[in-house]
């Protein structure tokens, strides 16, 4: 059972309604919503989990403790809201890294979203930038998890792989077993997910282990009830702003963007940025796009 209350007819229909709404609007996949697998072999994974070991862990977050300030309309997460949620390390031109990502609902109960800034490098940086060594722990809290996975496969798409474009600046992860030889979605409540939602109805909560607020030890969310549109306008799906998250940076991208609407609340998008001039997160808005990389993610067996 997911920890937030919809209605199990409407979400058992979604992939049905929405073939449905793309048919009745004719919407056609372009080539910016071609799906893009990134493929990672099992001794790459295997090389991950035994890279990192609890000491880096803590090596990689001591980096950022030198940044810890107080949050300003930032809420920390309580320990069942959001179990889903964990952080993304990963190694990214042999510097230590890591975001957030979250364990969405699927098939195989094995995906993970996240930012595909924190997952594969686009093309426009090939040969500059390397990221390896992708493994989710899934809900972290300062120290601990539930479990430790390494990830299998990336699945991004054109807009992003070929373009760099922000607007798809959003992967789906296939985790593989952690060392138990359990699924990730076997250990947490993942979230449930909507594509092609009301991109300004409801209110927004978007959670994230911000490393400006105590060395992103625990999952923070930021509360939006009246975003806007990304005002500059570029290729692909418009990014969302949403408002009042001052020192919500250093680690928050790729989180999840919960949205409530009027039969539940789910996943609609996630973190892309901080935008330290104005204390706001621009955050993606999930649809033909990335319900096609979602779904093939979601039959990665």
């Amino acid at each position: 059972m997911s920890q937030f209350q919809k209605n199990p007819f409407y979400f058992g229909n979604t992939v049905v309604f929405t073939l449905l709404v793309l048919l009745s609007l004719g919407v056609q996949a372009t080539p910016r919503d071609e799906v893009i697998v990134k493929s990672i072999s099992k001794e790459e994974q295997s090389a991950a989990l035994n890279y990192w070991t609890d000491e880096r862990i803590e090596q990689t977050l001591a980096q950022n403790k030198a940044y810890d300030f107080k949050p300003d309309r930032v809420d920390p997460a309580g320990g069942t809201e959001m179990m889903s949620t964990g952080r993304l390390f990963f190694i990214r031109n042999g510097r230590n890294s890591f975001c957030t990502a979250n364990a969405v609902e699927s098939a195989t109960k094995s995906v993970i979203a996240t930012a595909a800034h924190c997952a594969k490098v686009p093309a426009t940086q090939a040969g500059r930038v390397k990221i390896e060594h992708l493994v989710f722990l899934a809900h972290y809290r300062k120290g601990e998890w539930a479990g430790r996975f390494p990830i299998r496969n990336v699945f991004t798409v054109v807009g992003w792989d070929a373009r760099e474009e922000d607007g798809f600046d959003f992967a789906f992860l296939s985790a593989a077993y952690d060392n138990y030889g359990t699924k990730v979605g076997n250990l947490v409540m993942a979230s449930p997910i909507r594509f092609f939602a009301p991109p300004l109805l409801g209110n927004f909560y978007m959670y994230g282990y911000p490393g400006a607020i105590q060395g992103g030890e625990f999952p923070y969310k930021c509360s939006t009830v009246h975003p806007i549109e990304n005002p500059v306008l570029r290729p692909g799906p418009e990014l969302r702003i949403g408002s009042n998250c001052r020192d919500f940076s250093g680690g928050t991208s790729g989180g999840p963007v919960m949205q409530t609407l009027p039969d539940g609340t789910y996943q609609t998008g996630n973190v892309k940025s901080y935008i330290s001039s104005s204390g706001s997160v621009a955050f993606t808005y999930w649809e033909t796009a990335a319900h096609g990389a979602w779904d093939r993610a979601q039959h990665d067996e």
